[in-house]
């Protein structure tokens, strides 16, 4: 019998056999394309197929450039053949290169690890592991044991063996005694050394009559799964390989699959297949309609570009049979077409699920889905395995937060010596990830984080996805803290480690972590979570990705950061916030153009306070709009003051995200403009690239708007983003400020090239020049050399309060 990876590889073979025919077929469409809208079609079906089953197959670059074709033959209705012509010769010929490289590699590439399935149908007699034990009466009787749960064992007592004994069984486990013959470490020193050489994801679970901290940390090192003393407790030893070769529940799922691609269809079938799922499959709506009675499908995958009777048509096909009203339909597509989502939610009130699917994206999105729908269907929350009592998560497959706190709560309350401990998860910048690919990609994010954390559940361990982008994993199977901590290092930094692409670039994924460990006086769920809440918040206020412990000093911070919140909300209320003004000159002239009005905290206690002291918290407790507000106020009525003797004369201040993302801002600055009776071109809004990054759907339309006002707009902190030339192009900006951090290079190298080419670039782009952060005459001499417009720093003057402005003199002599 072929083993599960056997087949997957004969079927990839199958496949790359078959691209010829497409290569072929393609170059024959060809000649008569643009005068044949039959022909078009055809080419545009067969990348629409390429685009959905080479990335599944391992072939992501084909899926990519077949989309791109595709897209551009959905775009094409009302070209003419000229233009046709023109717009497909380019995503045809890199197809057909594509094609022609997939068809040279003279082997497929190999499935990832994460895609390796295993059979998991415990009824049969060939789920096969090795036992490794030089105690001949201990293996023999183990054997036996396992035989009863449906387990094939073969000993070997030979350690030095293990390789070729793997070789020659390919077990789905190994079961390893740690000693042999009195070497103590002799068992995880062969697997270490097989681990290097083949790397193949088999599980090990270590076996020893000892326990202590060097044998379990020697486990660790060697890639142990699990670690279990003798004499050995037999259901944590089943449950322990159920987890690990993912096994199926005794009624099997019943899973139909409806796609007009066959390789697709052979590929999920036997995924599906050694996963333990009963499967079913149909090329058409005819076919999959006259299956519906023989093999009534808990869940029924459909593609939704189907000739003839397409996706969406045969889901209300199937609406439309009392009997089938309440089957699950998933639906999946390679398009990026709103529409048909809206149209799959209206049927299934689900996600549609988006081609390319990877084999191992796609045993999650089944299993979550049809795990979820038995369990409502039958009222049965007592499910299977180590995820007993967790409805899964329709996107990942993981349990809810509700069943997590309730295992939590009931280990607290039970009597053991091991290390209790919550960690919680959140990715880095995922905000900015969705923003930047899509949310379609972002939920790719959290599958494979998902998938990834689930390969290092232990037997005692639960885990959910509590909203968004943050996880919790909850565990008891640790003897020592410094267990725990090894094993939390190796799963964060195998999270740290996960990199995936999109057709927007590449996304290296990091992730900030918060560790609560129960204690004596812990009383609940409730309290476990609150604490690793706090560590997780320390962690991401850190530079760079950390993992958090929670201890009392994290508890004071968060009070110190609460209290600091009240204080500023406070402050707000009796206006305490106050604007200062820093001259912004003329570099060639020192005329004076106008003042960028900074935010200062005039504390009644304190004095004066920078921002650096009350803007960040102000940011993450989401309420900087309030003092955006303030300033605007106090700067407007300024400026109105000012311009009855300087009528030219401008002040700029910045913006938040926040302030970008509420609809109602334009509305309140507009009213203040009018108010004082000012001309909008007269207030700069000064913007960051990290704003632009932190929503630009929102951003964009709104900094549109504040143009079409009249406003202007000046790009803050040039240069210290990474895509700050994407964003010349994408908003309309009057000015350009260099960061100070360049005129210092500039300062400390002599180095002119990068300030050259900033000045040069924004008179490019037909906006005004303005250096920050000048403090030196040689500083002001060089950027009179190169062109910059304007200029502002301690070198005129430091920022002041509007007294001191008017009293120094600064509107009357400049």
């Amino acid at each position: 019998m072929c083993s599960a990876q056997e087949k997957l590889d004969k079927l990839r073979i199958q496949y790359q056999a078959h691209l010829a025919d497409y290569h072929d077929r393609l170059n024959a469409l060809w000649l008569n394309a643009t005068a044949d809208k039959g022909k078009t079609e055809e080419i545009r079906l067969i990348a629409h197929k390429l685009a959905g089953s080479g990335q599944a197959y391992g072939f992501r670059e084909l899926s990519q450039v077949a989309k791109e074709l595709e897209s551009v033959l959905d775009a094409s209705n009302n070209f003419s053949k000229k233009e046709l012509r023109l717009a497909l010769t380019e995503p045809f010929n890199e197809l057909l290169r594509v094609l022609k490289h997939c068809l040279e590699k003279q082997t497929p590439v190999p499935f990832s690890e994460q895609s390796l399935v295993n059979p998991n149908d415990t009824e049969q007699a060939d789920i096969n592991v090795l036992i490794f034990d030089d105690d001949e009466h201990f293996s023999a009787k183990l054997t036996q044991t396992l035989a009863n749960y449906g387990y094939q064992a073969t000993i070997e007592t030979d350690i030095t063996k293990l390789e070729t004994t793997i070789r020659e069984h390919e077990p789905l486990a190994l079961l390893v005694d740690m000693d042999f013959y009195g070497q103590r470490f002799a068992g995880a020193n062969q697997v270490r050394l097989w681990r290097q050489k083949d790397g193949a994801p088999l599980p090990v679970i270590f076996i020893s009559q000892h326990d202590s901290f060097d044998l379990r940390l020697a486990a660790v090192r060697a890639g142990g799964n699990h670690f279990l003393t003798k004499p050995l407790d037999v259901q944590k030893l089943i449950a322990l390989l159920r987890s690990e070769l993912n096994l199926a529940p005794a009624e099997p799922y019943r899973v139909m699959i409806v796609d007009d691609d066959r390789h697709l269809l052979d590929l999920y079938d036997s995924i599906l297949t050694d996963a333990g799922y009963t499967v079913s499959t149909g090329t058409s709506a005819e076919a999959a309609l006259s299956l519906l009675d023989q093999s009534q499908p808990e869940l029924i995958l459909v593609d939704v570009n189907m000739p003839n009777c397409d996706g969406i048509e045969l889901g209300r096909i199937i609406r439309q049979h009392e009997e089938f009203a309440s089957i699950p339909l998933l639906f999946i597509s390679a398009s990026n077409d709103t529409d048909i989502e809206l149209a799959c939610a209206r049927l299934t009130n689900d996600d549609f699920i988006h081609k390319p699917i990877e084999p191992w994206r796609l045993l999650m999105m089944v299993k979550s889905r049809v795990v979820k729908g038995r369990q409502l269907r039958t009222g049965v929350s007592n499910l299977t395995g180590s995820n007993a009592d967790i409805a899964p998560d329709s996107l990942t497959g993981l349990g809810r937060l509700v069943h997590l706190k309730s295992a939590i709560d009931k280990t607290l309350k039970s009597s053991t010596d091991n290390t209790i401990a919550l960690l919680k998860i959140d990715i880095r910048n995922f905000h900015t990830i969705n923003n930047l690919h899509g949310q379609h990609f972002g939920d790719q994010v959290l599958q494979q984080v998902a998938w990834q954390l689930t390969q290092y559940l232990q037997p005692n361990s639960q885990l959910c996805r509590e909203h968004n982008d943050e996880f919790m994993l909850f565990t008891a199977d640790f003897t020592s803290q410094q267990a725990l901590e090894l094993y939390l290092t190796k799963l964060v930094g195998a999270i740290n480690e996960i990199s995936l692409i999109s057709s927007h670039g590449s996304a290296t994924l990091s992730v900030d972590a918060g560790v609560a460990l129960a204690t004596g006086k812990t009383l609940n769920a409730d309290e476990l979570i609150d604490n690793a809440d706090m560590a997780l918040f320390k962690a991401k206020r850190l530079s760079g990705p950390k993992v958090v412990y929670f201890d009392q000093s994290v508890k004071e911070e968060q009070k110190y950061r609460f209290n600091l919140e009240q204080n500023i909300k406070k402050a707000l209320d009796k206006d305490e916030f106050i604007a200062v003004y820093q001259p912004i000159i003329c570099v060639k002239t020192g005329a004076l153009f106008g003042f960028e009005a900074l935010a200062r905290w005039d504390h009644p206690e304190r004095g004066l306070l920078t921002p650096n002291e009350f803007i960040p918290p102000m940011e993450e407790y989401g309420i900087i709009s309030d003092l955006t507000a303030s300033i605007i106020k106090q700067v407007t009525r300024q400026l109105s003051l000012w311009q009855s003797s300087h009528p030219d004369l401008y002040i700029s201040f910045n913006l938040s995200a926040l302030d970008i993302q509420q609809p109602k801002f334009l509305k309140v600055l507009d009213s203040q403009v009018e108010a004082c009776n000012l001309d909008a071109k007269n207030l700069t809004l000064e913007i960051t690239e990290s704003l632009l990054l932190s929503d630009w759907q929102k951003a964009g339309p709104m900094l549109d708007a504040l143009s079409e006002s009249g406003f202007s707009l000046a790009l803050d902190d040039f240069g210290t983003g990474y895509s700050s030339l994407s964003y010349l192009y994408r908003i309309n900006a009057d000015k350009l400020k260099i960061d100070r951090s360049f005129i210092q290079y500039w300062s400390e190298t002599g180095d002119a090239r990068l300030l050259n080419t900033i000045v040069k670039l924004g008179h490019l782009m037909h906006m005004q020049v303005i250096a920050e952060g000048v403090e030196q005459q040689e500083e002001l001499e060089f950027l009179r050399r190169i062109g910059c417009d304007q200029y502002q720093g301690f070198l005129s003057a430091r920022p002041m309060l509007a007294e001191q402005v008017e009293k120094t003199g600064w509107l009357t002599n400049h």
